[in-house]
């Protein structure tokens, strides 16, 4: 006897691979002959841009380039100066199940940066970049639901679970632009010594095949005015998206990470006076959506008319996807070189983060640039530890955890400065099941024959909580004739009718 199913067929993409790692990167620049010697280095900072990222069989690669502004004071004494350096950045990793055809979500940032002068004619930049992929992959999931052919003697118990797939992968680029005042009182400036971009996300949304987001970019930028003064800058600008997906589900959530591709600041013409800094920020958008449907699937099988031994296979889904975000505020001191002094600029890093049960932890490393009394400029920092504790079930991960700083404060107190940190941090809750599903049988004629007859009815004591499906199929019954031959009672002392 042949026992044919019917099939359902879930496609979807799934995860192949994803990673995160880490690379330094270095270079040396000589100082052009028209700018004086370096006596001292005062801060490095800069800005990561994304140019490419493809899979291969077995690998991803990404290329990307840091943009850095090395701060520093001449021999001799005189204004701030500035080198920009581009450190290329290629990154490589294995992926082991990776291919052509794999659709890539990359994120990218800089955990620290750092110049030194060698001498007085040569600086050397390094760059700890820090890189998380995602790798997923068109993939077909089949699982037997039913019986091809309705048959008497063999009953399945169905059953159901819901499982969350990723539906759709997309990117989209975008360009925001906006005018940014000079800072108050500088009356026009010569160049821009430093700039530091981040952008992130604040709010998602899915309707009808759309993926609505919205965010925000800040640029804290430092000028050098026009008789040697320095200024620094710190600006938002608000932007907000739609991208179409290849998806039409009401039950579709979407993540949406965003990266630079280019940051471009055009100062005034010296002729304009206080004037606007022309800002124009290039980035790409990666979404990945997920939705939830009910996946059907064989629990268990028998026959009354021969023994079927069902060959089980265990399926890992997942079962529930959910964003998880938090806030938090860190506090702290920093000691500021050469006493009290104006501040005239600050940024934070967000450090490597580590995920343990339902604790995500890490490190903001927080940076002062100050007018020092006296003259001359000096840099600060200030490292302040962050603990995320989430309240989620002992069965559910967190994947995905981003940490970013969205706002950072000081004030001066004393010889240093009081800081303060706001932390944002996301991630997705994943919660796993196991499904042990019926996807073959097989006739043994010889141990159905070699069981004892079974009567064509049977009186046996049932327990409350006795599984009904598993009483049928050991008295080789039904759950419909036990339920006919007993009315409304389903414990006790039953009457079982041997099915026909």
């Amino acid at each position: 006897m042949d026992t044919a199913f019917k099939k359902d067929i879930y496609e979807h993409l799934a995860p192949v691979w994803s990673g995160s790692f880490s690379r330094d990167f270095t270079a040396e620049t000589i100082v052009p002959d028209a700018m004086p010697d370096v006596a001292s280095v005062v801060d490095a900072d800069g800005v990561i841009t994304l140019r490419s990222k493809e899979s291969e069989a077995g690998a991803v690669s990404l290329a990307a380039s840091v943009s850095v502004w090395v701060l520093y004071m001449p021999e001799g004494g005189g204004p701030l100066q500035s080198l920009n350096v581009t450190l290329p950045a290629e990154l490589r990793a294995d992926a082991p199940g990776a291919d052509t055809d794999c659709r890539a979500v990359a994120r990218l940032r800089v955990r620290s940066l750092e110049g030194r002068a060698v001498n007085s004619r040569k600086l050397s930049v390094r760059a700890d970049v820090e890189c998380e992929v995602w790798l997923y992959q068109k993939k077909t999931l089949e699982l037997p639901s039913a019986l091809a052919e309705e048959d008497g003697c063999v009953h399945i118990l169905p059953g159901t679970a819901p499982m969350v797939t990723v539906a759709d992968v997309r990117e989209k680029t975008f360009v925001v632009t906006d005018e940014y005042p000079l800072p108050p009182g500088c009356g026009g400036v010569e160049r821009l010594l430093s700039q530091r971009t981040e952008a992130c996300v604040e709010d998602v949304k899915y309707a009808s095949g759309k993926v609505v987001f919205r965010g925000r970019v800040r640029s804290g930028l430092i000028f050098a005015g026009r008789e040697g003064q320095v200024f620094a800058g710190r600006y938002e600008t608000e932007f907000s998206q739609i991208m179409e997906v290849d998806v039409q589900d009401p039950e579709v959530t979407a993540e949406v990470a965003v990266q630079f591709t280019g940051a471009y600041f055009d100062l005034p013409e010296r002729q304009d006076g206080d004037g606007h800094v022309s800002a124009e920020l290039h980035l790409v958008a990666q979404t990945v959506c997920r939705r939830t449907e009910e996946v059907g699937y064989i629990a268990d099988i028998y026959s009354n008319r021969t023994a079927l031994i069902g060959q089980r296979e265990e399926v890992s889904l997942v079962g529930d996807a959910r964003p998880v975000s938090m806030r938090q505020t860190v506090t702290g001191s920093a000691e500021l070189l050469g006493g009290a002094g104006e501040i005239l600029a600050l940024s934070a890093s967000v450090g490597s983060v580590t995920v343990e049960a339902e604790t995500v932890k890490t490190a903001v490393n927080i940076r002062l640039i100050t007018a020092q009394e006296g003259g001359g400029y000096g840099c600060a920092r200030c490292r302040l530890t962050a603990e995320f504790t989430t309240d989620l079930p002992a069965d559910t991960e967190l994947t995905n955890v981003t940490v970013t700083a969205a706002e950072v404060y000081a004030a001066p107190a004393g010889s240093g400065a009081d800081v303060r940190a706001s932390l944002r941090m996301d991630a997705t809750a994943v919660t796993r099941t196991c499904l042990a599903a019926v996807t073959a049988v097989t006739e043994d004629q010889e141990a159905f024959a070699a069981q004892p007859p079974a009567p064509s009815l049977t009186l046996a004591r049932v327990a409350p909580e006795a599984d009904m499906w598993a009483v049928a199929k050991r008295y080789r019954s039904t759950v419909e004739a036990i339920a006919a031959a007993n009315g409304e009672k389903r414990s006790g002392l039953l009457l079982i009718p041997k099915a026909r």
